[in-house]
């Protein structure tokens, strides 16, 4: 009897700590549910999927039937002593012939002795490859666009169409004195070749005429048409140049009648966090848009100003767009979120966090993950806008006099548009800025011919004209899930395992990536959806590359990595087995 009451504490004491514990697992739950806890959790069980998923497939390797027949063609061009000395010799020869040209070139019939310097550059490229002007059909298209087409056997075989440009950007004559060869020169120093067009892009003009030549010397007869077109003004946007080249293609052949289009673009390189070579031929390729604000107001003398100037205006409006860029996003629509796929599920050396991995994996259809990346990419200023559209105040104008106010202000600002984006909300984007500074000033608002703003009430003292040039939207994205792309995922894997990188203990991965500047490919979007601005060289670090700057350099080992790909890609497709 005395044992009944304990019993009954007992009782009540369990009663309070079941009370107690469930209130805590509810309270646990709720912070588990309610915080990032519960997506960091999601994120954690996330499996890794090995190298043989959907989510980003390894190509098998492709090789002609004529390496395995003969390899020591593609052998000489890259470790023959001979060979390469020709090699430098043909690209060396290039460089020294100026092909300079700047921003708003007349057309070649208004002024044809602005463009009079390609003919140099042409009969250099006829003594040098005589055996492609002897065999091949060459046609010029406005005067200095070059196509040569070798026609090949089977009609039923879409033709392969090759690109490069023959322009370089102009060589600044305050910087000649910084150069350590001299930019025409052309100058091997044994490891790198230097000179204005090394890199961007006559390496890859040479390089494609070398393999025609080198395949005409052996007897070779393709059943797949070959062409190559070089244009002349690409780096002023391609209007004179590839613009006429694409309609004279596609009167010729039609729309959708071409097998592949490559052009220059990125290449090989180290991926600097998993430690491994991977390719990375650009799939896409942001838009582009020029917008120009133009601000006119009343002069006077400097000595009786208004609170605020036109430059001080214009000043608020480049403050206030630098302070609101564009929101960065990422969805499959970027080739971007793709290509860290490739890198979560093939790392041979473990050197990516395993958590990262699982982020980029889940980063398609999980919100938190996404974010998580996003921000992640935007720590790096080279990396950021390959999610987000780019600003860049890149011109102001205004005043003439110091104590004359000024009377016009103009700021221009370049955009590279994201593939997520589009040019109608760029120009939306822009306008309301200028609008809001517009209203703190009462003055008016004309947008791309509509009026965007009006001062109601208010003296109107001056007013915003915004005007844009070369609006262009994202292209086409290259479909990577055929046998387009496995050809030349395994003609990559061909040359740089079996011929250049002999001792790789892992197997290359090619992934797509995105081209942030623009190329000759924005005409040729009605030839083929198969468009890939790869250069496939392995360079170790672009940046080195003088690329648009000073010493201007290519490694040499490079050009004839390029040359072999060409070499061996043209003879691997050569087939119905690569399709159309």
């Amino acid at each position: 009897m005395i044992g009944l009451p304990l019993d009954g504490e007992a009782t009540t004491k369990r009663r309070k700590y079941t009370i107690i514990g469930g209130l805590t697992f509810i309270v646990l739950l709720v912070v588990f549910f309610s915080t990032n806890l519960f997506n960091y959790f999601k994120i954690a069980i996330t499996p890794i999927p090995d190298g043989n998923s959907n989510t980003c497939p390894l190509q098998d390797l492709i090789a002609p039937p004529s390496f395995h027949k003969d390899n020591s063609s593609v052998l000489n061009i890259l470790h023959d002593s001979k060979y390469r000395k020709q090699s430098i010799e043909r690209l060396s020869g290039a460089i020294q012939i100026d092909t300079q040209i700047f921003d708003n070139q007349p057309d070649v019939d208004d002024a044809p002795e602005v463009w009079s310097k390609f003919k140099k550059f042409h009969k250099y490229l006829q003594h040098t490859f005589h055996l492609v002007y002897e065999n091949l059909e060459v046609t010029t298209v406005n005067t200095y666009g070059l196509v040569y087409t070798w026609k090949g056997a089977n009609k039923n075989l879409k033709p392969i169409l090759l690109a490069a440009h023959q322009d370089t950007v102009p060589i600044q004559r305050d910087t000649l004195d910084k150069w350590t060869y001299p930019p025409l020169e052309g100058h091997y120093d044994g490891e790198y070749i230097y000179g204005r067009g090394a890199f961007d892009c006559k390496n890859v003009l040479i390089a494609i005429l070398e393999s025609l030549e080198l395949l005409l010397k052996q007897g070779y007869n393709p059943n797949r048409t070959i062409i190559a077109a070089f244009g002349f003004d690409e780096e002023a946007s391609g209007h004179h140049g590839a613009a006429k080249i694409s309609k004279y293609l596609e009167a010729k052949w039609g729309k959708n009648s071409v097998y592949a289009l490559i052009d220059e673009g990125p290449g090989l390189v180290t991926n600097p966090i998993t430690d491994t070579i991977i390719a990375l031929p650009a799939t896409g390729e942001k838009g582009y848009i020029d917008i120009y604000a133009e601000l006119t107001t009343s002069g006077g003398h400097s000595s009786m100003p208004p609170d605020h100037t036109s430059i001080g205006i214009m000043s608020q409006l480049s403050c206030l767009l630098e302070e609101e860029p564009y929101e960065p996003i990422l969805t499959e629509t970027n080739p971007i979120l793709k290509s860290l796929q490739c890198l979560a599920v093939h790392d041979p050396k473990m050197k990516m966090p395993r958590l990262f991995k699982k982020v980029i994996l889940r980063s398609a259809f999980d919100k938190f993950a996404n974010s998580k990346l996003v921000a992640k990419i935007g720590e790096n200023r080279y990396f950021k806008y390959l999610v987000k559209t780019s600003q860049a105040l890149d011109i102001v104008k205004g005043g003439e006099k110091v104590n004359a106010l000024p009377e016009d202000t103009k700021l221009g600002v370049n955009h590279r548009i994201d593939v997520e984006s589009n040019v109608a909300f760029v120009k939306q984007h822009f306008t309301e800025r200028v609008v809001e500074i517009a209203k703190k000033h009462n003055l008016r608002v004309t947008a791309f011919g509509k009026i965007a703003y009006e001062p109601e009430g208010a003296i109107n003292i001056g007013e915003f004209k915004i005007t844009c040039d070369a609006p262009l939207e994202s292209a086409p994205l290259t479909p990577t899930d055929d046998k387009v792309w496995s050809y030349l995922s395994g003609v990559t894997r061909h040359v740089f395992e079996d011929i250049v990188f002999t001792n790789l203990t892992y197997r290359i991965v090619t992934a797509p990536a995105l081209m942030t500047p623009n190329t000759d490919t924005r005409y040729y979007w009605n030839l083929t959806k198969h468009i890939f601005r790869y250069s496939p060289f392995y360079i170790a670090n672009i940046l080195e590359s003088g690329i648009h700057s000073v010493d201007e350099k290519l490694q040499f080992d490079a050009h004839l990595q390029l040359h072999a790909w060409f070499y061996e890609y043209l003879q691997a497709i050569d087939t119905t087995k690569a399709e159309n």
